[in-house]
């Protein structure tokens, strides 16, 4: 399996041009840049009304570096604040807290979905409709890591069929 995402990975790299990025890595160096890699997986972004202002995104962080990654900013091209926030039992109901950042330890994912940790896109300018895709970044201090999410109206039946978005 390691060898085929490292092939998988290869492939990509020269289908996207990056040939020339790739090195011998036996520097330590040139070894140290490439440390920590954070992916946005299976995203989605909530179509709403357009009346509304407010919307949430959902999907998997893969911290697939060596070292913990802490993700402390949030950005998106429709919305001028986006925040991440978990869904919390408290006195009997459930409400929304706001999260400054999200560690992730070395080769750790997170899922931020519907019922616990996601992101909350505030003040939207024009709210996106189902079918168009929504520019979402995360970000740590070393890495930011951005991709294309399909608005839709609902969760999709299956995690499994959503495209993977692997931008960094």
């Amino acid at each position: 399996m390691r060898v085929f995402k490292c092939s998988l990975a290869g492939f990509m790299l020269v289908s996207l041009g990056a040939w020339g990025d790739l090195s011998d890595h036996s520097d330590h160096s040139a070894h140290a840049a490439h440390q920590n890699e954070l992916h946005i997986m299976q995203g989605w972004v909530r179509a709403l009304p357009p009346t509304q202002k407010v919307t949430a995104a959902y999907l998997t962080l893969h911290n697939s570096g060596s070292t913990k990654l802490i993700v402390n900013r949030f950005s998106s091209e429709i919305s001028d604040r986006v925040e991440l926030h978990d869904s919390v039992l408290k006195d009997g109901q459930m409400r929304m807290q706001r999260l400054e950042s999200l560690t992730l330890a070395a080769d750790q994912h997170q899922e931020l979905a519907s019922g616990g940790l996601h992101l909350m896109l505030m003040d939207v300018g024009s709210m996106p409709r189902e079918g168009e895709t929504v520019n979402v970044c995360v970000a740590s201090d070393e890495i930011e890591s951005c991709a294309r999410l399909p608005v839709l109206r609902s969760a999709p039946q299956s995690m499994d069929a959503m495209p993977d978005h692997n931008h960094h």
